[in-house]
């Protein structure tokens, strides 16, 4: 495994935690996490993909895990896109490979319709614009995770797994619900920030996204979930086509598992790794 570094980087919009898996200088990877998930949720991908001759750097959005929660208006996909490329401008790096999960690959796309010329590739794991209703009602529903208070992190995790939606269970996901927890007094509260997650989630979908379809010129990957999560699919077999059109040189490619299940699925990984080149 490459040497691991802990960051903090001073944004115009305040400071972005993350970590870094490889050498300074190496040509990037940026990862980018869901809606209110944290840099963990890349865990077992990064692990993966990480190299000596690479540096992959995973960040927690402003409002999630270690980052900072910054005012109300603060949020939305082109505040969190021009985030990223001010990422990587700290990092050194012009160009650079975005791999994004979820709100991360919307995120993603932004930042290509703000900037294409900066994304070397582009991968957006399950989202890329439009959602089923079903889902976006589950997703909204598992913000209400965020008001808990508890006297064991443990009890936090084995509720967040009794939920059944984060399938199949595994140390990466108590990874990322662990590290969403802090101190309050003497019991335990999420860090994360609801109402940061709840803006965000209102200003997420629908033709904004869409437009920037077509500005995917770089080489790019969209890895779509097959399996229902809370009753619907985040990309339909529609959406999936009418990007492929916009978008010529865009590969899809389906996994059968449900929106967290990609996330920890080696067909991902191999995919993501055939895109950078191994």
């Amino acid at each position: 495994m490459p040497e691991v570094t802990e960051l903090d980087l001073t944004l115009s919009s305040g400071t972005v935690h993350g970590r870094r898996f490889g050498p300074v200088g190496a040509p990037l990877v940026l990862c980018v996490h869901g809606l209110s998930a944290n840099r963990h949720a890349f865990d077992y991908i990064v692990e993966r993909i990480a190299r000596d001759d690479r540096q992959v750097v995973a960040i927690d959005l402003r409002g999630r895990g270690r980052s900072e929660v910054t005012p109300a208006g603060s949020y939305g996909l082109p505040a969190h896109a021009r985030d990223a490329l001010e990422v990587a401008t700290l990092l050194g790096t012009e160009r650079f490979d975005y791999v994004g999960w979820s709100l991360g690959a919307l995120i993603g796309l932004t930042a290509a319709g703000l900037a294409a010329d900066r994304l070397r590739s582009l991968t957006m794991i399950d989202h890329c614009g439009t959602v089923d209703v079903a889902a976006y009602a589950a997703v909204r529903a598992g913000l209400n995770r965020l008001d808990a208070v508890v006297d064991d992190p443990a009890d936090y995790v084995a509720a967040v797994r009794a939920g059944g939606v984060v399938t199949p269970w595994n140390e990466y996901w108590e990874r990322v619900y662990r590290y969403e927890l802090g101190p309050l007094g003497e019991r335990f509260a999420p860090v994360t920030n609801k109402a940061a997650c709840a803006e965000d989630l209102d200003h997420s979908s629908g033709g904004d996204v869409v437009s920037n379809w077509a500005k995917v010129t770089m080489p790019a990957l969209l890895l779509r979930a097959t399996v229902p999560f809370g009753g619907g699919l985040l990309v339909s077999e529609g959406d999936a086509v009418a990007f492929r059109g916009a978008a010529p040189g865009l590969r899809v490619v389906e996994v059968e598992r449900n929106h967290f299940g990609v996330m920890t699925d080696d067909g991902v990984v191999a995919a993501i790794a055939d895109l950078l080149g191994g």
